[in-house]
């Protein structure tokens, strides 16, 4: 049976946030079902208008129970007019791709709208996406990876984790989800319930595969393998560190995406959202993942702008997975996957003493390659003890917060 490490500790935090996982999931579920039956006036009332958004950031949601997201319902409805509207949400991603399904035209499995309306000889529907350009940018792959201390993303109900337990909450909580809990409670409840059900990971591993699909077919082969609770956290472990399908690098990049003042998902970020609920859960709670006590380092190339946020006595967040290593000379190997890029390199020395629940986890045993790889669950806190320049390198150490 796996460890429950970390359970006792989700009620030492001194703050409680609203959750609106069960909220979210109705409006969801509400979108879908409207736009597949052509009641674009209920989309319209969740979504809002593009001048002035409501939900947007729910725009490229396909749900646990659904194949096709509100653009591809757009396209089969043949109408300009909606299409254009939804096009001019700042968080439509025109590149959404359907799930493994089959319709009238056949198979659309992994289809963009595009593809569907070509499928289904949808001419001026055609012509309006042609026309349109995307609204998520190849420079939007590159984010700063700094996020201030005072932000809080998910406590808010904002971020990947609670909207994608929004989209698969009846995979990962079939319970009534209590609203004042935190969303780390949540993951926590997940956990639990994972390790004492028979068949729960078999239901979750499933779903996740159906969504990791569009964005990772060669995980998705390696996940459907498992045949045990053990297998399967393991394989979670395995595929993050398996450098020839950049799963990392698209998992960080969704990520750091939170960051952003009008928080916009891509089509993409939403796929992994179950695989990114399992990954922080499995660093977070389970036993057999060491906490790491010791100091870990961190390379990184950065630009002289983003370098100059990191000065001693700022508090900062980081919102991805972040590798480390407790080796100086094995920090190499691990790039900035998804941030910003630049001449300057910092090595960051990290004291991971304080007794947080993000401590980093000793992953080394299940990972691909054996780099003496610590990760730190997304989400941790950090401040800047002390900065110096060596031979026109810097180092800047860090020190893990408790909360």
């Amino acid at each position: 049976m796996a460890g429950l490490e970390g359970m006792e500790s989700l009620q030492l935090g001194s703050r409680t946030f609203q959750n609106r996982i069960e909220e979210e999931m109705k409006d969801i579920n509400t979108l879908l079902l409207s736009a597949k039956t052509g009641k674009w006036n209920d989309v319209w009332r969740i979504f809002g208008i593009p001048e002035k958004p409501k939900k947007a950031y729910l725009i490229n949601s396909i749900p646990e129970n659904r194949r096709w997201g509100v653009l591809h319902q757009a396209v089969y409805w043949k109408d300009p007019n909606i299409l254009q509207n939804l096009l001019k949400f700042r968080a439509c991603d025109s590149r959404i791709k359907a799930k493994e399904c089959t319709s009238e035209v056949g198979k659309t499995s992994g289809m963009t709208a595009l593809a569907i309306s070509r499928a289904y000889g949808c001419k001026e529907v055609e012509k309006v996406l042609l026309q349109h350009e995307c609204n998520f940018k190849e420079e939007d792959e590159e984010i700063d990876t700094f996020q201030p201390w005072h932000a809080d993303i998910e406590p808010n109900g904002f971020g990947l984790i609670p909207v994608t337990l929004a989209n698969y909450k009846n995979t990962f909580h079939p319970q009534k989800i209590d609203p004042q809990k935190s969303i780390l409670s949540v993951l926590g409840d997940i956990f639990k319930d994972l390790n004492t059900s028979e068949n729960r990971w078999k239901e979750v591993r499933e779903k996740m595969c159906d969504s990791l699909y569009v964005v990772s077919e060669e995980s998705v082969a390696q996940l459907k393998k498992c045949t045990s609770r053990q297998n399967f956290y393991e394989a979670i472990i395995n595929v993050y560190t398996e450098e020839s399908t950049y799963l990392y690098t698209y998992v960080n990049t969704a990520l750091r995406r939170q960051q952003e003042s009008d928080y916009k998902p891509s089509a993409a970020d939403l796929a992994m959202g179950p695989y990114v609920v399992m990954y922080q859960t499995l660093l977070i709670f389970w036993g057999q993942l060491k906490r790491e006590n010791a100091k870990t380092y961190r390379k990184m190339l950065l630009t002289p702008k983003d370098m100059e946020k990191y000065q001693v006595g700022v508090k900062f967040t980081w919102l991805s997975f972040v590798s480390s290593s407790v080796e100086a000379k094995k920090a190499m190997p691990f790039p900035t996957c998804g941030g910003v890029k630049g001449e300057c390199s910092v090595t960051f020395i990290i004291d991971n003493t304080a007794g947080s629940m993000y401590q980093p986890r000793d992953i080394e045993k299940y990972a691909k390659y054996t780099e003496r790889e610590r990760v730190y669950p997304a989400g941790a806190k950090f401040e800047v003890t002390n900065r110096r320049r060596d031979n026109e390198k810097t180092y800047v150490t860090l020190k893990l917060l408790s909360s």
